[in-house]
């Protein structure tokens, strides 16, 4: 259907455009980029125990998944022609999406409900160009702030009375659906982060949660999310275990996921006896 395969050019698209060159002169080279977090105290993830040392290697996993997929897909990988594809495909949903803005923003609902098991009526999706909703984080840099401007999605956790419900709001339907998966992610992580005391919240916030950040985690996040899937334990929901995994102590988390990367065997064992109702409170290093 040719409008699933537009889809698909789009997602690859949303993780190759870091590699040509309009991407590359505002953000910098992602290998280079990369390379700098073992070793430069003020990269910003100088000293993290799993992206300065692993994040160049899941980047270029995802690229080169991404570029065995172009041809399968229909995307070319000539610089020059690719940013004429991009307007293309874009241009090409917007036009085929115009009229179905509410049955599009249902399916993403349903869609999303399927995949973590939430309820639809604690999801709000909308398809606009004026994607901005919360309190933003500040941007930290020139690129941050040229990268916020230009943002085509968001999702996250607001509340409503009562209850905290999830929005993803996006310029085409699969940029709805995917902000509304991580906004029901971020959902399941409060399990965690409301354990902690309002001011160490802020502090983890304030450190992790920035649009300066943004591009480096869909280099390597998709990679990463991908191997820990691959050693998550069967018949077990997936939001079951991030929620397991989001209350595990900061050191705990950090051993997991190295050992997802360096040793998945061990890291299957660690995952299966998470949240077993005869598990103790797990401390791993």
């Amino acid at each position: 259907m040719p409008s699933i395969r537009l889809y698909d050019q789009y997602a690859l698209i949303n993780l190759l455009q870091y590699w040509h060159l309009e991407a590359a002169m505002l953000l910098g080279w992602p290998p280079r980029f990369w390379r700098r977090a073992a070793s430069k105290p003020k990269h910003p993830f100088f000293g993290h125990p799993v992206l300065a040392r692993y994040g160049g290697m899941l980047a270029a996993t995802a690229k080169q998944r991404g570029l065995e997929r172009c041809k399968e897909k229909g995307l070319t990988r000539m610089p020059f022609l690719f940013s004429f594809q991009v307007m293309y495909v874009i241009g090409r949903l917007r036009k085929i999406e115009a009229g179905h803005s509410q049955k599009l923003m249902e399916l993403a609902k349903k869609a999303v409900a399927l995949v973590w098991g939430i309820s639809p009526h604690r999801l709000e999706a909308e398809l606009t160009t004026h994607v901005a909703f919360g309190n933003l984080s500040k941007p930290r840099t020139f690129a941050g702030s040229v990268i916020r401007a230009c943002a085509v999605g968001y999702g996250g956790v607001v509340r409503r009375g009562d209850s905290l419900v999830v929005v993803g709001r996006g310029t085409n339907w699969q940029l709805v659906a995917k902000e509304l998966v991580k906004g029901t992610a971020e959902l399941i992580c409060l399990h965690g982060l409301n354990r902690l005391t309002d001011d160490t919240y802020e502090q983890v916030i304030s450190a992790a949660d920035g649009v300066d950040f943004e591009p480096w985690m869909l280099q390597t996040g998709g990679e990463l999310w991908r191997r820990l899937l691959a050693v998550l334990p069967a018949g077990r929901p997936v939001a079951e275990m991030l929620m397991h995994l989001a209350r595990l102590p900061a050191r705990s988390l950090e051993t997991l996921m190295l050992a997802v990367i360096e040793q998945p065997p061990w890291a299957r064992e660690l995952l299966a006896g998470l949240g077993a109702p005869d598990a103790e409170p797990r401390r791993w290093t």
